[in-house]
């Protein structure tokens, strides 16, 4: 992809270029998390709109520019694929108000938010040391029983599809671990255990990934190294869409 080719903005916005993350993204997030808390966040306010959110808001446009190059019927835009940093402590024991990793979603075109259904890349401080650690995939997480319902009723009907899918060598390689996502015990009612997709109907999410070097996320062709490894899951991502 050219220079050119990544940058795409909406009317009144300047175009971004996405240009890598740099090892200042990284301290600003391990500084976060040894100090997350208003006042620290808001001496470094300057370092968070420069080191992370610039470049996060220009690879999702980055990605937005790869998926049309390559007419894939994915979304990438600061819109649709930013998260906040501010975490949601209403119910949580964690009061913690930032979130030390980050998030990039990128949406099936015509999912719903509540239905969503797509690819992801997060990346956050690594538990020890001063390394992160950075993850690619997507699925679909935790969907809602109506959604759920309809996922299980697709993969009854059309097992074999999907059994195809997963054993693509393209896929295999990528993501040897296939289709991953917390699941019941027993199989959901109207199903049989003996069912030749039983351990894919008992999913409750349904999710592929792989883990991303550190440098990776310094590189200026990061949206490609993304882009390469999202081409492989499309026609995974494209059938469970189909829910």
């Amino acid at each position: 992809m050219t220079k050119s080719s990544r940058i795409f903005s909406v009317p009144g916005e300047p175009a971004p270029i996405f240009e890598g993350f740099s090892k200042e993204t990284f301290a600003f997030l391990h500084g976060l998390k040894r100090h997350n808390n208003k006042a620290w966040f808001e001496a470094h306010r300057e370092d968070y709109e420069r080191q992370l959110r610039g470049p996060s808001k220009a690879l999702a446009y980055a990605m937005g520019a790869y998926f049309r190059e390559h007419k894939m019927p994915i979304i990438g835009n600061a819109k649709s694929s930013l998260f906040r940093i501010n975490r949601d402590i209403r119910f949580s024991k964690d009061k913690s108000p930032y979130k030390t990793h980050v998030g990039l979603s990128f949406p099936l075109e015509g999912t719903e938010k509540e239905e969503w259904c797509g690819y992801y890349i997060g990346f956050e401080p690594a538990k020890t040391g001063k390394g992160m650690s950075v993850f690619v995939g997507g699925g679909i997480y935790h969907p809602m029983p109506p959604h759920l319902k309809r996922i299980r009723a697709l993969i009854a009907a059309k097992h074999k599809e999907l059994t195809k899918i997963l054993n693509t060598p393209s896929f295999k390689k990528l993501y040897p671990k296939g289709l991953t996502g917390e699941s019941l015990q027993r199989i959901p009612h109207g199903y049989s255990e003996d069912h030749p997709a039983a351990n894919y109907l008992k999913m409750k999410s349904f999710l592929f990934g792989c883990d991303l070097k550190e440098g990776d996320l310094l590189k200026e062709d990061l949206p490609e190294i993304l882009g390469g490894k999202f081409k492989a899951a499309l026609p995974l991502v494209e059938f469970l869409g189909q829910a």
